[in-house]
């Protein structure tokens, strides 16, 4: 069973990782999230924004072997997703029994856009969730039928990293103690007095960082700010209840509807046929999972929601579906989806210089050295504050010895901008007219922005 299976798998990993880290040779910018990570891996913190600070520190790691290159950004990307896709199919072996069925889960990741295609271009906290939520589910597997000291341990140390790749770790955590109501085995797991180790792995993962954010001086009003703006529609605030519900409804939709359009289609030419769904502990789990996603949605009436942060939350249950449906012949189906996957990674590869050569706009097609250039040979001896972390990022890469600064950066901390004298770079949107403009650069980018340069004052941005 094992061998032919494993040998698919891990060809479909080595694959895109080489994949997503040859992609960055075709980009003269980095995208946000890679910009992001150039700028903020500058430094270790205990927080970074609103994200936690795990996956930065990762990065952090990997510039200090590799040095602040493109190609660092994409490596430890690469590395990640090439994790999931293992780790999904060591969950599915586990779940499913079933070698080609069990590819097949891997294989069915094709039909999930924001998992081949955001996942495998640029997201990166999410992608480094998926893998904690993916291993989340195998410990807990693991506890239910051996609740060995080592177990519990390692419980304690996947739910410190779960929670220190994103917060949305806390909604799998939810699903949880919301099945241990539904759940013997489960509750037999967190009833165990050895679980007070796996509590105290997590605080002592997880309490520097809460300190830092919600202690004095933190920066827990400035985190639910951000938060605020990204869940809430531009036009206003929406119909409570309705308007989440509907959001939610729809970016679930949207997030597998490629992989039921084929479900459906081969259920309607019989060439495959559904079973009844087995009540275990994971589908308990995937039930609790919904009911936390609308409680949660509904409460804090968020009006906008990204697929992507659902991603992590159900990629799990892709497992379910799987084993819920009956193949007329699984080895023929396996072999079309590795098939399919590598169509759509080689794809994935060449849309980028494709993009490029047919002048269709894109972000990364547009490098930063025309901002550079100027920054670099007038203002060398001044701190730079850029725009935002994009802007600061793409900078940063092309001077990796500068510290560079990034205005929405709010978990800068004050010190950094005390007693200092610089230049910022300002969109023309932002300028007030009461700045004096040192320099500025015309049609910047895809947007073709009015870039100007003006005098910097850090001691005006500190309270």
């Amino acid at each position: 069973m094992g061998k032919n299976s494993i040998n698919r798998i891990e060809i479909l990993s080595f694959l895109s990782f080489f994949a997503i880290t040859g992609i960055t040779f075709f980009k003269s910018a980095l995208e946000l999230e890679d910009a992001e990570q150039a700028y903020y891996s500058q430094w270790l913190r205990w927080g970074y924004d609103d994200q936690p600070p795990l996956y930065t520190w990762l990065q952090y790691g990997v510039n200090q072997i590799f040095g602040s290159h493109k190609i660092s950004f994409s490596l430890l990307r690469g590395v990640i997703f090439a994790c999931i896709l293992l780790l999904v199919w060591q969950f599915a072996r586990k779940v499913i029994k079933d070698s080609k069925k069990s590819e097949l889960v891997v294989f069915g990741l094709v039909l999930i856009p924001v998992f081949i295609d955001f996942t495998f271009r640029r997201l990166s906290h999410t992608s480094l969730l998926c893998g904690a939520v993916v291993v989340s589910y195998l410990v807990l597997q693991q506890l239910v039928h051996y609740k060995t000291w080592k177990n519990y341990a390692l419980l304690g140390l996947v739910v410190g990293i779960g929670i220190l790749s994103k917060y949305n770790y806390v909604l799998f955590l939810a699903a949880l103690g919301a099945t241990l109501f539904f759940d013997e085995s489960l509750r037999k797991v967190v009833s165990s007095k050895k679980m007070v180790l796996a509590f105290l792995i997590v605080l002592a993962l997880t309490l520097p960082h809460f300190y830092w954010l919600l202690g004095p001086g933190g920066y827990a009003s400035e985190l639910g700010e951000s938060v605020s703006i990204k869940t809430q529609n531009e036009s206003g605030e929406g119909i409570f209840i309705i308007g989440p519900l509907f959001s939610l409804l729809l970016n679930l939709l949207r997030l597998i509807a490629p992989l039921m359009a084929v479900f459906i289609l081969t259920f309607s030419l019989k060439k495959i046929r559904f079973r009844r769904p087995e009540l275990d502990c994971l589908a308990k789990m995937a039930l609790a999972q919904l009911a936390v996603l609308v409680l949660f949605f509904v409460v804090l009436n968020v009006q906008k929601v990204e697929e992507r942060w659902l991603l992590p939350l159900v990629l799990p249950f892709m497992v379910l579906l799987m084993r819920s449906v009956e193949f007329k012949s699984v080895t023929k189906w396996s072999s079309y989806g590795f098939v399919l996957f590598l169509i759509v990674v080689g794809f994935q590869v060449l849309r980028t210089p494709v993009e490029k050569v047919m002048g269709i706009p894109s972000s990364v097609h547009f490098g930063f050295e025309p901002l550079n250039d100027v920054l670099e040979k007038k203002y060398d001896d001044k701190i730079w504050m850029l725009p935002d972390v994009t802007y600061a990022g793409n900078v940063k890469l092309l001077n990796p010895e500068k510290e560079v600064f990034a205005k929405d950066d709010f978990s800068l901390p004050i010190s950094k901008l005390l007693n200092i004298e610089g230049v910022e770079v300002m969109l023309k949107r932002d300028v007030t007219g009461n700045e004096k403009v040192l320099d500025s650069i015309l049609n910047f980018g895809k947007e073709r922005d009015t870039l100007f340069i003006v005098k910097f004052d850090g001691n005006l941005y500190t309270p």
